[in-house]
């Protein structure tokens, strides 16, 4: 009687403690934008990305423009879109992203940035560096 006793004072002291829910491990899911690019392609911009880490946590894509700013002022980004990994205006082949915008921007110089969230929201989004794309001449 003693032992089952013992025995039920230790699985129950064993069920005892600090219960939470599982937290992601931020370094194994963060998402990477390796590489960027962008160019224009018959009046629209064509921007190419390639990414790395874990994509299976890739919410989605904002695409952040700011038109005629100064190369050396902080970015602020005067236009913005959002796309969802298969959303149209993006194709995707493995690792990398294109994404096509033919919206009317003037033919300005551009400065651009990539943004792609997790779908951890404690995990913040990959940024990618500031590209500068000029405008095309004849």
């Amino acid at each position: 009687m003693k032992r089952l006793l013992l025995c039920i004072l230790l699985l129950s002291a064993a069920a005892c403690g600090k219960k939470e829910w599982p937290q992601p491990v931020a370094s194994e899911e963060l998402i990477q934008i390796n590489h960027m690019e962008a160019r224009y392609d018959q009046g629209c911009i064509l921007i190419n990305a390639k990414l790395g880490g874990r994509l299976a946590n890739l919410e989605y894509f904002l695409v952040e423009i700011e038109q005629e700013g100064c190369p050396t002022c902080p970015f602020t980004p005067s236009y913005t879109q959002k796309f969802f990994p298969y959303s149209a205006g993006l194709y995707r082949k493995e690792n990398s992203f294109i994404f096509t915008i033919c919206e009317p921007l003037p033919g300005k110089t551009l400065r651009i940035r990539l943004k792609a969230d997790n779908t951890y929201h404690i995990i913040q989004p990959a940024l990618s560096e500031i590209i500068t794309l000029e405008p095309s001449t004849p």
